[in-house]
């Protein structure tokens, strides 16, 4: 997610299937206390949270 991609990049890269990246994505951003919302994008809060480590 940090270099931009969407889950079919990620998963062509790892090689995985979309479907356990999803999974894994959905993981992250819970753990992170990312709700999803109308009002912000949770993949980028993501990568912002991310990087402020």
């Amino acid at each position: 997610m940090a270099e931009g991609r969407f889950n079919e990049g990620i998963s062509q890269t790892l090689v995985l299937s979309e479907r356990t990246v999803a999974t894994h994505v959905a993981s992250i951003l819970s753990k992170l206390g990312l709700p999803s919302g109308a009002t912000d994008h949770r993949r980028v809060l993501a990568v912002l949270t991310y990087l402020r480590q």
